[in-house]
Order: structure tokens, then sequence, then C-alpha cells
């Protein structure tokens, strides 16, 4: 079984958002990693996603909550959950909470989405939000905290390339902050979504010495003409076999192709269905 940690759908306020949008814009970063534009998404299709979905094999889609700064957005909780109630097979959500609001805001805000079906984290672009702060900033420990008391796991996006998208410093979003945050809640399981590239070696040093850290590198692994990617294979081939989770950041790559591509790797004994989907299952607290 697939689960895709990464795949957004054709959502009502996300199809005006860059990877929806159509014309040359959205089909910028497709064209310069070799992958075609997916068909779904330049029609904008429910059930053209569902039938690639269901050829590339994956079973669920983890849509991930996004609450940041233009051109990257919002999107609203109650949309995702909508979409939810319509796939109740197919797809679940890590909530995406405001960074920048104030505490009450975004707490009340995390316990809400929590009591709705499918809802199984949260989902944080600290890099990305109005006010870019870096993962160890104190502003995101209530939320922490919060998580923690509630055993649901937290997922950061973190990447140079999302930074620069809302013209935050290229720096906030390095994985050296993250060892301090992962040592003061230890307890609290933390998903890195696109896995810091390209600080490939810096996130996966932080992942070694850190056992609540998890890596999902998504379309920074599925090439293996991607540099750094091979480095997500070593790291899961050798210690991080239980904590690599597999990912296409659908629209911005198709799922036929990725899944087919990343079958290129060559996995230990057991690793690669681990990696494609036990992982995320057990994280999530979701049968297969």
């Amino acid at each position: 079984m697939i689960v895709d940690m990464r795949l957004r759908p054709p959502l009502k306020s996300w199809v005006d958002k860059p990877q929806f949008s159509r014309g040359a814009k959205a089909g910028y970063y497709p064209s310069r990693i070799g992958f075609p534009r997916p068909p779904s998404a330049e029609q904008q299709s429910i059930e053209l996603l569902l039938q690639e979905m269901d050829t590339a094999g994956i079973q669920w889609g983890v849509i991930m909550g996004r609450q940041s700064a233009a051109p990257l957005g919002v999107i609203p909780n109650d949309e995702i959950a909508e979409w939810i109630v319509q796939h109740p097979d197919r797809f679940v959500s890590f909530a995406g909470i405001d960074v920048s609001a104030d505490p009450e805001t975004s707490l009340a805000e995390i316990d809400r989405c929590l009591a709705l079906p499918g809802f199984k984290g949260i989902s944080l672009e600290p890099g990305a939000s109005s006010t870019p702060m870096t993962t160890d900033d104190a502003r995101l420990y209530p939320i922490y905290e919060h998580c923690r008391d509630r055993g649901v796991p937290v997922s950061i996006t973190l990447s140079g390339m999302l930074g620069q998208m809302v013209g935050a410093s290229w720096e906030v979003n390095h994985p050296q902050p993250l060892y301090k945050t992962a040592k003061d809640f230890p307890d609290l399981q933390i998903v890195i979504s696109h896995a810091a590239w390209p600080y490939v070696q810096e996130m996966l040093g932080v992942a070694f010495v850190c056992g609540n850290v998890w890596v999902s590198p998504d379309l920074y692994m599925v090439g293996t003409n991607t540099p750094g990617a091979a480095e997500y294979v070593k790291a899961a081939n050798f210690y991080l076999s239980d904590r690599v989770l597999f990912g296409t950041a659908y629209p911005s790559r198709p799922l036929v192709e990725s899944v087919e591509v990343f079958n290129d790797w060559t996995f230990g004994p057991g690793v690669k269905e681990m990696v494609l989907g036990q992982n995320a299952l057990r994280l999530m607290h979701m049968d297969a």
C-alpha cells in the first residue's frame, strides 16, 4: 500500500494557486525536472485524480493544510474537511495552522480540526508565514506543546525553495534550529515535509540524533537525478528506515511517473514497503 504524504487535490481554494493554475507558471517545476504536467491538474479534474491514484497504486493521499503568506496563501481547513467527507477512504489531512496568529486562536483551531473526521496531525509552514520564523521560535512552542499533549504529529515544511516564494530569507528554512525543537519536545513526532532540501546532509544529521524527527522528502527524493536524493535513500537503507516517508508533492509532480521513478531506487529487504506506506500508517495511527 502506498501513502502519499503530500498530495493536494484540486480544492476550490487551491485551483487559483501557482501549482494548479494553467499556463507556463504552473508547468515550471515539472518542466525543469523532466516530468509532464499531470492531466488531472491541468483539467482540475477530481475523477482523473482518483484514476491516477489508482494507476499509481496510491491508496491514501495526505492533504497538507496551508496557512501561509501570498502567493502560497490559505486553504481553509473546512474546505479540506468537506473533501475528506466526500472521499473518506482515499484522503486524510494535517490541518493547516497560521503560526502568525495569536496562540489562543491557533490552539482552538487545532482542537476544532482534530475533532473532525480524517484529521491526523497539524501542518505548519513557519518559514513561509507572514512573519517568517525558524522552527525553534518561541511563538511556536505553545503549538508544539498542544500537539504533544494530544498525541498528534506535526508536519513542518522546510525548504529553501518555499521560503523564496514568499520573499523570506533563505536561511529561515535551515534545519539546524530543528535540533533544539526536537530536543525540547522529545515526545512530539515531527515530520519535515520537503526534508529541508537543499540542506540534505544537515537534515539527515538532525534526524540521526533526534529519534522523533521524520523525513518526508517528497518531490526531492522520487527522481534519481535530483541532487541530494540519493542521500535520503542511503539514510533509509542505513539508520532511518522507520522514519522516511514517501510523497509526490502533487500537483507539482505527477503521481504515476513519480511512483515509477521511485521504484528505480534500490532498497534493502522490507525498506521500500516501510517508506512507501507502513511508516506513514504507523505515524498516523491508521490500519493498513
